[in-house]
């Protein structure tokens, strides 16, 4: 029997315009005939996907969480809707009874009407690219919308199941942001759920010389952690937090290390098998991927990565052998008194200054355990 497959993920490559700090691939959205190309790729990319699976032994089940993401997919509006009804008409998908299905949105990127469109169909979830309520770092980070298009879009979800994005550490902000005034405000709309991402960028970045020190961000992010937990967020994952009850399911997967499928140019599947798990990504044409099988040993440090930057929690036999482990609470007891471990029944997890610190905690354990 094949395996099934309960999760999936879309890529919508579109923009309106190029963010200065974005590494994601994105095309900007020129004319409608980028769109129609794009549907079109989905098919053909449906059946190499479809032979992928039937290779493998895997097969679609119950959809429990569709994701699509990008991009700007709210761009798609009301024809994606369209064409999205037809599509999974023809491919036979269907959802399990208690679904999740996120879009990501962008103000000022919209149209009501095609957001009813979706919500018709079933989208049930969105995810809001907010990243700051200061209009002049908006500008700063070349973001399209401004603070008036953000205000309206917070007041057009408020009451839905959606999360808002914040981002941290942005350049010319040291000293001058007050991003707990940021944080109060966003919460007045009521978001279920919040991702707070630091940004990430390289030397080449236009404004690298104007970010702020790597003190000032650890302060931004730990008041921001403190503030949600105190309001009733649980901070379940390094960037996400969320009132009871409504995680992010789909990234919970990934978190998880559980298979997911995914479709569009430059996304990222796997598919578990065991101890073993391919992973796949489509090319920026979307229409071919390449192919990488992790064995037991590779997918064993991924999953224990996976699970240190999630409160799913680990034990540590589940990952080390007898000897190992005697290696690894050495290491956890120094993590402890340093404040940056916790444990609960579901084992051990990392605090909010442990999650600031995962890579390089991630290498103490290589250090100390060479067979790891």
């Amino acid at each position: 029997m094949s395996k099934e497959l309960h999760s999936l993920y879309l890529h919508f490559p579109y923009c309106k315009s190029h963010c200065n700090y974005c590494d994601f691939y994105s095309e900007l959205l020129h004319s409608p005939s980028k769109i129609v190309s794009f549907e079109e790729t989905l098919h053909h990319a449906w059946n190499k996907h479809a032979l992928l699976l039937q290779n493998v032994g895997f097969s679609f089940g119950p959809l429990e969480t569709l994701y699509f993401g990008g991009g700007t997919p709210s761009l798609w509006g009301k024809r994606g809707a369209e064409f999205w009804k037809k599509f999974w008409q023809e491919k036979n998908f269907s959802f399990a009874s208690d679904y999740e299905w996120t879009m990501e949105v962008n103000p000022a990127a919209y149209e009501v009407e095609g957001l009813n469109a979706w919500e018709e169909l079933g989208l049930n979830r969105y995810s809001v690219g907010i990243q700051t309520l200061d209009e002049g770092l908006l500008k700063r980070l070349g973001r399209r919308h401004n603070l008036e298009d953000s205000r309206k879009t917070l007041k057009l979800f408020q009451g839905k199941n959606y999360s808002a994005d914040l981002m941290l550490g942005l350049p010319f902000s040291e000293g001058k942001r007050d991003v707990l005034a940021e944080l109060k405000e966003l919460l007045s709309y009521k978001p279920k759920h919040l991702s707070v991402y630091i940004l990430t960028v390289d030397d080449t970045y236009p404004f690298f010389k104007e970010l702020p020190s790597e003190e000032w961000i650890e302060n931004e992010f730990l008041k921001v952690s403190e503030s949600l937990r105190a309001q009733g967020y649980s901070h379940y994952e390094v960037s996400n937090f969320a009132k009871p009850n409504f995680e992010a399911r789909h990234n919970v997967r990934y978190w998880e290390s559980a298979s997911v499928a995914a479709l569009g140019p430059t996304a990222t599947g796997l598919l578990v098998k065991g101890n073993e798990a391919i992973r796949y990504k489509w090319s920026e044409e979307g229409s071919d991927f390449e192919r990488e099988d992790l064995d037991q040993k590779s997918f064993k440090l991924e999953k224990l990565y996976m699970r240190l930057r999630s409160n799913l929690g680990f034990k540590p036999l589940d990952f080390f052998s007898p000897d190992e482990e005697k290696l690894f609470q050495k290491i956890a007891l120094d993590w402890k008194s340093r404040g940056l471990l916790t444990e609960s029944e579901k084992g051990l997890c990392l605090s909010a200054q442990g999650y600031l610190l995962l890579d390089s905690l991630m290498d103490e354990i290589f250090i100390s355990i060479k067979s790891f």
